[in-house]
């Protein structure tokens, strides 16, 4: 029997417990070996088992439904899963290939009342999940309260050692040195890529041990915290502002400083002024920025230029990023003939302006009316009332199982339930989608009548910007490679058929 391996924590805190993966994987292959298994994929992560969504779930959720294995081995059930919902998903779908799940610390019963067990199971789980949240933000709130900064786990900010017990940091002699530095360099007028260089080049290691990046000397260069002002809860950068004040906090006490409030704002300036100085403008334009893709990988097409004037795009996935290795082999595509093929398919579907002015119109006319008479807000409130009322229906056919009820009826009925829940979810989440694209189609309508009066009497002459702003009301999507591309686009929003106005379905080659 083939069998695939499949450990979880959700911090990296649990690394120092029982429950670490090291741990979770060793116990895991001593069971797969007792019972003469096979362990062909061994995967392991640090996620949340209150989402569905996690990158090596994924890959072992493909693995089952290509039936490359025969049985899913676990440490524990809350490790395979800690949402009730979710799990009955999984076994679902491992019962559908004929995969097995079984747990190296506890016996799994595949039958329709062990299913039920393990829903029970995943339903203490997440009860026991939101009370640790709950429990975890009052804490902090009393903490920051209190003036001492909630940091629990992490190697913390560079320059600085955390003191858990006193919930405080103390500079450390030789980061504090760096960081000194560093603002120096900058107001000597030093960009972060150069410090970051310079430091790698001098073998002087960050926090973790790795090498340095400008992105990371900018943040460091950023913060207030090594004046002595540390913030918690409030947003950085540009967003900063968007937070209001009283939903995050000052602590003065929390952080000594290690440079002076006037070395702080002096290496501000010249970051604005270099940002003045090197706005980072792109000396061409590339209007497919955005709506192009590579057929190879799906990555997105960017421009590049070439020995100053030869533009092209090019795939992102033939560079390697800090997350991952280069993924594509793709070549350049020249510019001018992809932009040139593109917008000859938009002009033909943009020399009758009155055809979709018309459909526009019609389709407002009808979805307006919807609301006005109230039927969308009355479905809405009614659905709203709905989903409210199955929190209850789940106590109730626990409690009937608890009470003696055969075990597959109440299966049954909480697949039925979790069924309608689905999809009545679905069907709100569209109701509400619609009454905002019908209160924006007024305002779409008219943007769409100021476009087209400005660009269809000279198509051939637009301008870039005119351009994208006709590839986004057609919501086009371009997939290219070197020798051609599948140019595909209708107008927006959803309300209107994504067949309607499709540009094209062939292949414009090169």
């Amino acid at each position: 029997m083939k069998a695939a391996i499949y450990c979880r924590v959700s911090t990296e805190g649990q690394e120092q417990d029982g429950t670490s993966l090291q741990t979770q994987m060793e116990a895991c292959r001593n069971y797969c070996q007792g019972r003469g298994y096979e362990v062909g994929y061994e995967l392991s992560e640090a996620w949340s088992g209150l989402s569905l969504e996690r990158p090596k779930l994924n890959e072992l959720r493909e693995m089952v439904r290509s039936e490359r294995i025969d049985a899913v081995v676990v440490y524990s059930l809350d490790r395979f899963s800690r949402d009730p919902v979710h799990g009955v998903i999984l076994m679902q779908e491992l019962e559908k290939h004929g995969v097995t799940l079984e747990a190296a610390t506890e016996t799994v019963d595949n039958s329709e009342v062990g299913k039920l067990v393990f829903y029970i199971k995943g339903y203490a789980a997440k009860l026991d999940a939101e009370r640790r949240r709950d429990a975890t933000g009052r804490g902090k709130q009393a903490m920051l309260k209190n003036g001492k900064l909630p940091q629990g786990t992490g190697i913390g900010i560079y320059g600085y050692q955390w003191i858990k017990e006193y919930k405080k940091r103390i500079p450390l002699k030789r980061e504090a040195r760096i960081v000194k530095r560093m603002f120096e360099m900058v107001v000597n007028g030093d960009g972060c890529f150069k410090i970051a260089r310079t430091l790698n080049e001098e073998g002087v290691p960050t926090k973790s041990g790795k090498k340095w990046e400008a992105r990371t000397v900018s943040r460091i260069v950023r913060n207030p915290a090594y004046m002595g002002i540390t913030y918690f809860g409030r947003t950085s950068g540009k967003n900063r502002e968007k937070k209001p004040q009283g939903s995050w906090y000052v602590l003065p006490d929390v952080t000594p400083a290690i440079i002076s409030k006037e070395l702080f704002e002096r290496a501000q300036a010249a970051l604005a002024k270099s940002k003045e100085l090197h706005p980072g403008k792109a000396k061409h334009e590339y209007p497919l920025t955005g709506f192009a893709v590579c057929e190879y990988c799906g990555s997105p097409l960017v421009g590049s230029c070439l020995r100053g004037d030869y533009r092209y795009y090019y795939c992102r996935g033939t560079y390697p990023t800090a997350s991952r290795r280069k993924i594509c082999d793709a070549r350049y595509i020249r510019a001018e003939w992809l932009e040139g093929a593109v917008w000859e398919k938009v002009k033909s579907v943009l020399c009758y302006p009155e055809l979709l002015l018309a459909e526009i119109s019609k389709q407002t006319e009808v979805e307006q009316a919807w609301v006005s008479d109230g039927t969308i807000d009355q479905e809405i409130k009614a659905l709203n009332r709905k989903l409210k009322q199955y929190a209850g229906q789940e106590r109730r056919l626990m409690q009937a199982f608890k009470l003696g009820f055969t075990p597959d009826v109440v299966m049954d009925e909480m697949n039925q339930t979790k069924k309608e829940k689905e999809a009545d979810q679905a069907r709100l989440a569209s109701l509400v989608q619609t009454k905002e694209n019908i209160a924006r189609i007024g305002d779409y309508e008219g943007k769409l009548k100021e476009l087209f009066a400005r660009i269809v009497p000279d198509l051939d002459n637009c301008t870039n910007q005119d351009k994208k702003d006709a590839y986004t009301y057609l919501d086009l999507r371009i997939t290219a490679t070197p020798e051609g591309a599948d140019i595909k686009g209708y107008l927006k929003p959803d309300l209107i058929e994504a067949d309607s106005y499709v540009l094209t379905t062939g292949r414009t080659w090169a």
